[in-house]
């Protein structure tokens, strides 16, 4: 790994962004959702500005959150090539495979499902997901994600988001370097800093763990990869059974397992995906 983060992956989702705490801030259906879209580009161009302090020379930015095409391209900072919409082979981390990165920065991440205080706390698909346990623990989308990336050996070495989305990275990855933007009251209530110190405190933060990029290990999930999932209600695990790969547990729980990480996470999504019909039933 080079000394200095030539080349950095930022992963920005939504729910997490600076002063989001309901679901219309990042519904692109609600009135409010413009105002926040630019909360967005805001909390990540602070984080570029801080990969650009600690040395990066190259800055790929893959939009993370619903249709994937939230961040209006002019107000992305002009250093960064930005991933936009979708569907995209690998989602979230769409580009991370593309190359040797020495880093990879998430931006607006929120915690699991069920998180005691975590703003909006979800799994990917809150109205079909209730739980993803992989290898016998439960992971949201920052575990998923930074195991991803640890598959192609990169390091995950910054969050910023909820308190409760540091705390999850932190427990995954413990040398990771976190920005807590804000302190959930409640599921859609939160104590927030002003734009500006979140900003702030952004650009510090990655620039801090990109100059210290060498205290983090690649994340790794072990294989082969088992993941179970447990769905909303049992409709949906009765649709995921059609699956070749999937095996029932219970009512609402599905199992399967996966040789190597990237097939098992795209797995995942298509399950996902196929259980979402069954709200239309």
């Amino acid at each position: 790994m080079a000394n200095k983060p030539e080349r950095v992956f930022i992963s920005i989702d939504m729910e997490g962004i600076s002063s989001v705490v309901d679901w219309t801030h990042v519904d692109m259906n609600h009135a409010e959702y413009g105002y926040y879209r630019k909360m967005m580009a805001g909390d990540l161009n602070a984080a570029i500005e801080g990969a650009l302090a600690a040395g990066a020379k190259e800055i790929v930015v893959s939009d993370s959150h619903g249709g994937m095409r939230n961040l209006p391209p002019e107000d992305v900072h002009e250093a960064a090539y930005l991933i936009r919409g979708s569907p995209k082979p690998d989602g979230m981390m769409e580009g991370i495979e593309d190359g040797h990165y020495d880093a990879v920065m998430f931006v607006g991440y929120h915690s699991m499902a069920g998180t005691e205080r975590g703003i909006l706390a979800h799994t990917i698909a809150g109205s079909t997901v209730d739980a993803v346990i992989i290898n016998g623990r439960e992971t949201g989308e920052f575990g998923m994600n930074a195991a991803l990336a640890g598959w192609h050996g990169v390091p995950s070495v910054f969050l910023a988001g909820d308190a409760a989305a540091c705390a999850e990275a932190e427990s995954f990855v413990p040398e990771i370097t976190t920005a807590p933007v804000k302190w959930a009251v409640g599921r859609n209530s939160a104590k927030c800093l002003h734009p500006n110190k979140s900003r702030a405190l952004i650009k510090q933060k990655a620039k801090e763990a990109l100059e210290d990029i060498g205290k983090v290990s690649p994340h790794w999930v072990n294989e082969p990869v088992e993941v179970k999932m447990r769905w909303v209600n049992p409709a949906m695990a009765d649709i995921v059974c059609v699956l070749p790969y999937m095996d029932r547990v219970d009512g609402k729980t599905t199992r399967c397992t996966f040789d190597d990480y990237p097939s098992a996470l795209r797995g995942l999504r298509a399950s996902i995906s196929i259980a979402g019909t069954a709200e239309r039933r």
